[in-house]
């Protein structure tokens, strides 16, 4: 062997000159020994060093040019494969193949729809696709987030962010906070530990996709009952920011955050991980997926989490599970089946409701970031429950008809406080006892595929969904009210609540929406692209309190969406688009009738560029999304509303955030992923009351987000290390007596990643470095609560096991 070894390597020193490489180590023989298994272990990595491992243990003669293979990665091969379907799996996403030329295998470009063909057989492949699973990249092939057409980024008339799998392994991002910490343009604001509000172009996000159906999180206290505390079971997260309305109806011009499940494989994967952080955080997970039968046509996959941690804040603890079952059966050569569930159980002790407030001039007080006004008796507990899958058909002109669902069932309560200002220092603790119980069901049935017009192929998709959101709470308050100094207190004056179940606020809110949709892709010319598409919107919403109950609807809605592509050449191309949404309203006008809603507009225009066969990925857009029609009080006798108690409204407001982003994602060098997004925007009051004045200044005007992740070269190559660095402006709160205000700040985070075997990684990662204090949400008042600190510095260390 060692004779073998030495000469490979005067071969490849001679092949070098011609820039050509020729792995000739024991050559296969004959067709049998191509068909034979064998085991590979191939570590992730450079394409060349991956075929040149892969040579080596397959006793195969593989030549192939440097350049083909410069600016390409393979995520590596484990397990027992034959020498064709090994490769195969090597070259996936690279737009190689490998095609047998006498007694060797030469590596080359693959022509579409076909990645290898080696003796009498072909193996259809891939370029890179929008699975990131595996992929080692930092960016992905294809989205269909914003039309349901499989489109590549560039494709995408509109400014779309995707957060793959390698990135979330790289950050160890663990919820959707840290999801929105991360992708260009989106943002958070805290009003509890486990309730967040999420924002994009300076507009609150109000649904979250499943697999591409929407979900509501509109209500005030959605968050509470619903789960995002968990990334385990998602492949990938695309976020399409501007006005959303052709596939989801209502919301804001903000941004569409689709959460894409992990599908089972075809071929038997086990991954397992062990981690270990600050303040006694531990988790288990457990990633096992491939065939059910024999033939493959039965597939599975399970994920199993667990974690246990405490926190930086006084008394908070967690406690998480989560199991994920989702299975595919082939019903016929056409069609395949999916069905799905997850359990998510989320334990929250100490759970701080209300959080911190300032001095009453607005100023911060000096405690420490440990501090909490939650008793020890606090807590959140959440059940959710979600079932889902869908049936596809494929038809023999590349058609495509789909069914799909998702049904969620989300109970949870939770037992708190929020400060309330009494005088100076002194705060008052009002306990809230609070059940929910939220349900919903989405539909989706769609189609789509490509069509022949004046000689051009051109692609169409339509559909029809329908969603319900049953969102029901009940409010208990308790009888004892606690009062604490917020600058001297202890913990045992926070006493435990005498909770007066007689007393109860009922809450039912029920939000219905269905909608046909329609678009189609239209190829003018070899450069020019123009996607046209509307919706016929219908919305419900009813709800019932203490004081009134009401219903508002909104009926044949039209909903436009156009978009144009235009290729400067093979690497750029200049978009615009033009984008809608609405919103029901729940104030009533003069004459007590009912405002017509909210309406939101996205015009967007920009560069996009794709290098090195889409692997890295970059854009550059500028934007203007308005909100119209928004209600502003008319002073006089309160004589609107259900009740005709209520005060009246006019549709007077209007805001508009203009502003532009750059984003860049993917792999510019080999073994080097990167990620870089600043937003700009700018919105304020054009129109009404408020006219002139800036819009939400608790949201920053200006957000940096930068990630890297790179592979030493040589023999540090088992070695990757990166980071990432977030920044944001200031925000603020403005009143006539006092403002609160914090200045900008930047966050550092560090990791590195070690490979320990072909399957075992250790990976280490510190975050916020430098251990700034910071601010993570501000408060809307000094009277009331709404301040957290962001977390100090902490460490995450954990072990990925691969086979």
């Amino acid at each position: 062997m060692q004779q073998l070894i030495r000469r490979g390597a005067l071969g490849l020193a001679i092949a070098s000159a011609l820039n050509l490489t020729v792995l000739d180590l024991a050559r296969a023989q004959d067709s049998d020994a191509i068909h034979a298994t064998r085991h590979f272990s191939v570590p992730a990595g450079p394409l060349g060093t991956a075929l040149t491992h892969f040579a080596e243990q397959a006793g195969s003669r593989l030549i192939f040019t440097s350049d083909l293979v410069a600016q390409r990665s393979s995520a590596g091969l484990q397990g027992d494969f034959s020498i064709e379907d090994g490769l195969r799996r090597l070259l996936e996403g690279s737009g190689l193949r490998g095609r047998q030329e006498s007694d060797a295998i030469l590596i080359e470009k693959a022509p579409a729809n076909d990645v290898m063909a080696m003796d009498a057989t072909t193996v259809q492949g891939e370029a890179m696709g929008a699975t990131t699973e595996n992929s080692g990249s930092y960016t992905t092939g294809s989205t269909n987030t914003a039309t349901r057409m499989a489109l590549s980024l560039r494709e995408t008339p509109q400014s779309v962010t995707v957060v793959t799998r390698q990135k979330m392994d790289d950050q160890n991002i663990q919820n959707l906070d840290d999801v929105a910490r991360t992708a260009t343009g989106l943002t958070y604001t805290k009003t509890g530990t486990e309730r967040s509000t999420y924002y994009a172009r300076g507009f609150e996000v109000t649904d979250l996709q499943f697999d591409g159906l929407p979900s509501s999180i509109s209500e005030p206290y959605s968050l509470d009952a619903m789960s995002t505390s968990n990334m385990a079971i998602y492949d990938r997260v695309e976020i399409v920011r501007g006005a959303n309305g052709l596939l989801q109806g209502t919301g804001n011009p903000s941004a569409a955050i689709n959460m894409v499940r992990k599908r089972p494989t075809r071929d038997f994967r086990l991954g397992a991980e062990l981690g270990a952080g600050s303040w006694d955080n531990y988790r288990a997970q457990l990633d096992v997926s491939g065939p059910l039968s024999d033939n493959g046509h039965l597939r599975g996959r399970t994920v199993a989490y667990y974690n246990t941690a405490n926190s930086f804040r006084d008394a908070a603890s967690r406690d998480n599970q989560l199991l994920y079952l989702i299975g595919e059966a082939d019903l016929t050569d056409n069609t395949v089946l999916t069905l799905g569930f997850t359990s998510q159980q989320d334990r929250n002790n100490g759970y701080d409701w209300g959080g911190l407030n300032t001095r009453a001039d607005g100023s911060f007080y000096p405690l420490s970031r440990s501090t909490s006004l939650a008793g020890k008796w606090a807590y959140l507990d959440k059940t959710n429950y979600n079932l889902f899958g869908d049936l596809t058909h494929y038809f023999d002109n590349d058609w495509k008809l789909t069914l799909a669902w998702n049904s969620l069932w989300s109970d949870s309560n939770f037992l708190s406080s929020y400060p309330a200002r009494t005088a100076g220092d002194n705060f008052r603790l009002p306990i809230s006892k609070t059940d929910y119980d939220d349900q919903q069901l989405g539909l989706d049935l769609f189609a789509t595929g490509p069509y022949q017009l004046f000689g051009r192929e051109h692609q169409l998709m339509l559909g029809a969904n329908s969603r319900r959101d049953d969102f029901d709470y009940r409010i208990h308050n308790a009888s004892n009210t606690p009062t604490v100094n917020i600058t001297d207190f202890d913990r045992a004056q926070i006493v435990a609540p005498d909770i007066n179940y007689g007393s109860v606020g009922r809450y039912d809110n029920t939000r219905k929406e269905q909608g046909l949709y329609v678009a189609t892709r239209l190829s003018l010319s070899d450069p020019l692209s123009l996607i046209i598409g509307t919706r016929v919107s219908w919305s419900d919403y009813e709800i019932s309190n203490p004081t009134s109950s009401d219903r508002y609807r909104e009926k044949g809605r039209l909903i436009p969406y156009a978009g144009m592509v235009y290729d400067l050449d093979k690497h750029h191309s200049l978009y615009a688009s033009y984008t809608q949404i609405y919103k029901t309203q729940s104030s009533y006008g003069e004459g007590n009738k009912l405002l017509d809603p909210i309406e939101g507009e996205n015009y967007e225009t920009g560069i996009k560029g794709e290098y090195f066969d889409g692997r890295l990925n970059t854009s550059l857009a500028l934007f203007q999304a308005d909100l119209l029609h928004m209600a502003e009080a008319i002073d006089g006798p309160r004589v609107c509303g259900p009740t005709g108690a209520g005060v009246c409204y006019r549709e007077g407001g209007k805001v508009r955030n203009r502003g532009f982003e750059v984003e860049v994602s993917g792999m510019p060098l080999p073994d080097w992923n990167v990620s870089l997004g600043y937003t700009y925007s700018d919105p304020e009051y054009i129109g009404g009351a408020s006219k002139g004045n800036d819009y939400n200044t608790r949201l920053p005007r200006r957000l940096l987000k930068v990630s890297s992740d790179y592979r030493l070269p040589g023999a540090l190559a088992q070695w990757r290390v990166g980071g990432d660095v977030f920044s944001q402006s200031e925000t603020y709160t403005s009143a006539a007596a006092y403002d609160i205000h914090q200045g900008g700040y930047t966050l550092v985070n560090l990791h590195t990643n070690y490979q320990v075997t072909r399957q075992l990684e250790l990976q280490y990662n510190l975050n916020n470095v430098f251990d700034k204090v910071y601010y993570q949400s501000i408060p809307t008042s000094n009277n009331w609560g709404g301040l957290f600190y962001g977390e100090p510095r902490n460490f995450a260390i954990t072990a990925r096991y691969s086979y």
